[in-house]
């Protein structure tokens, strides 16, 4: 799987465009390594400067040289396999399509954000969650109860839109809302983080990497990487790399909890991301 020199600094400096562009290069890397700029102009239907701009931003000076280190990871991490759509869809390129979903995602996962989700989670602070509705509510009950599952108290996951605000609006103490998010947009939930914000509530978010407005309201912002275009119907494909999300917190806390060798303290989880 391609890194490209992504970090979440990275990401919330990019466009619309220049996301296509990153997620075009997710996809048709191979395909990529063969094209001149122009070409890649047509293919994603953006000018040659945007690219340029994009380049740029990731760090090289020009097109040549992101293609070059795009060949050289390439190379590191063997082939991807492109995403094909309509009839041309078989069972082994949704496989395929989970698999790179996945681990694009984990390339996104920073060891910043893990720590700062372990000092909420120590904090023994209530947590409060929250999810619109559909299959993403089925990814936050699988965060309260592995929560809950880790010995992890006062978890609780609230779905009456009314009580929601009622309790960030009444609460006097120190708390944690989590948000997961598919789509990054969906008005309650901004609504939410909103009155979060204005009443020093901190946010821990789960959402798109594409620029959205969760993220940009939360403190720590997990972003998940899936291809929204090629669902093919399959709802859960895109949901699949939250579950990714939610594990790796789950995971690397427990190992976090673990005593080191060293110093008989915490923290020995680094390498597990």
């Amino acid at each position: 799987m391609i890194t490209l020199n992504l970090n979440d600094q990275v990401i919330k400096s990019l466009s619309r465009p220049e996301l296509d562009i990153l997620k075009y290069a997710y996809e048709n890397t191979e395909a990529l390594l063969t094209m001149t700029i122009q070409e890649l102009a047509g293919a994603v239907s953006y000018s040659s400067a945007t690219i340029l701009r994009f380049c740029k931003k990731l760090g090289y000076s020009g097109f040549a040289e992101f293609k070059y280190a795009l060949r050289a990871e390439l190379r590191r991490t063997g082939p991807e396999i492109s995403v094909q759509s309509g009839h041309q869809f078989t069972t082994g390129m949704l496989i395929d399509t989970i698999s790179s979903n996945i681990q694009a995602t984990s390339k996104l996962i920073r060891e910043e954000q893990l720590n700062q989700t372990f000092r909420y989670l120590d904090s023994g602070c209530p947590i409060y969650l929250w999810s619109p509705g559909g299959l993403a509510s089925v990814a936050v009950e699988y965060f309260e109860k592995l929560l809950l599952s880790i010995g992890r108290q006062e978890v609780y996951f609230v779905e009456s839109v009314r009580m929601f605000e009622h309790i960030l609006r009444s609460r006097t103490g120190p708390c944690l809302l989590i948000l997961i998010s598919t789509s990054g947009k969906y008005p309650t939930t901004i609504r939410l983080g909103k009155i979060a914000q204005v009443n020093n509530i901190p946010i821990l978010s789960i959402t798109p990497y594409a620029n959205n407005e969760v993220a940009e309201l939360a403190d720590v912002n997990f972003r998940f990487f899936s291809n929204e275009r090629e669902n093919l119907g399959a709802e859960f494909t895109s949901r699949l790399p939250v579950f990714f999300v939610i594990n790796t917190i789950i995971q690397c806390y427990l190992r976090y909890k673990e005593p080191s060798p060293a110093d008989g303290e915490g923290g020995g989880y680094a390498a597990f991301i």
